[in-house]
């Protein structure tokens, strides 16, 4: 986890107070390492407690995880996040194939910098042992999930989903606690996802959540929130980094998913792929 974009990422997110922690981190990253929460909160006015909860909010359990992390931010090369790639009326294919690369590049990179790998495991482990594996998004956010789907599908899991979201909406009525909801939105508040989410959490049935870094409704009450940069604003293209972002998580859950059960998943795998070469 790429602490410094984290911070930078969930900016709108913070109380006046956060965001004069945020703003001393960021300008002095190489000494905030040598201090204790007492000695920041009085470098940014505010208080050491100000601080804890600070860390907590984007993810650390604590100012020395938060440091921990930095020193290894450190170590990062940034990439240039505040790049405007737009293609241009004029652009030739060159030019085209060049901004396709670094846009890919750039939005593969800061998504894999974002994870949080307690939470990226918690979800993977909630999606072992659920009996059944409810799927939920509709526009941009199906195409991720048709993918997911049909690579869960190939080693066996129990995998329910259609991109009606009306249909989607009766799920609510046969889920179990023993099932887990994955709900993908990368605005996180696409109208119905969240009602989705409202009836789930009363439920009292798990859910993971993947949509962009801010604070959303669909990924408050989430059990585990996984997030994806927010590059609408920066790159004016978002449907396409939001897709490219969210296929990176979804393919790290089935990676981890096939790995617990390797050799049962393996043997469902090939005899997926049998039955399927019966149709050529």
């Amino acid at each position: 986890m790429n602490i410094l974009l984290r911070i930078k990422e969930n900016k709108e997110n913070y109380t006046s107070t956060e965001k004069l922690i945020a703003k001393y981190i960021l300008e002095n990253k190489n000494e905030v390492l040598k201090y204790s929460a007492q000695i920041l909160g009085e470098k940014t006015n505010t208080s050491a407690a100000a601080v804890i909860r600070f860390s907590k909010k984007i993810g650390c359990k604590g100012f020395s995880d938060l440091k921990m992390n930095l020193a290894q931010s450190n170590q990062v090369e940034e990439s240039n996040s505040d790049m405007d790639i737009i293609f241009g009326r004029d652009d030739d294919i060159a030019s085209l194939v060049d901004k396709g690369c670094r846009l890919n590049m750039n939005t593969v990179l800061k998504t894999y910098q974002l994870i949080n790998i307690d939470d990226l495991e918690k979800a993977i482990n909630l999606l072992c042992n659920a009996s059944t594996v409810y799927l939920f998004g509709v526009g941009g956010s199906a195409i991720i999930v048709n993918d997911i789907e049909q690579k869960l599908l190939r080693i066996g899991k129990k995998v329910i989903y259609n991109s009606d979201l009306h249909i989607q909406m009766t799920f609510t009525q046969s889920m179990t606690k023993d099932d887990v909801a994955l709900i993908i939105s990368y605005s996180g508040t696409t109208s119905g996802l969240v009602d989705i989410s409202k009836i789930l959490v009363e439920k009292d049935i798990q859910y993971i959540s993947l949509t962009q870094i801010n604070q959303n409704p669909i990924s408050k009450n989430s059990t585990v929130s996984l997030k994806v940069p927010n590059e609408e604003k920066a790159l004016r293209i978002g449907a396409v980094s939001s897709r490219i972002a969210s296929l990176v998580i979804t393919d790290l859950l089935y990676y981890g998913v096939f790995k617990q059960d390797y050799d049962n998943h393996k043997e469902n795998l090939v005899d997926s792929k049998n039955n399927v070469s019966v149709l050529k």
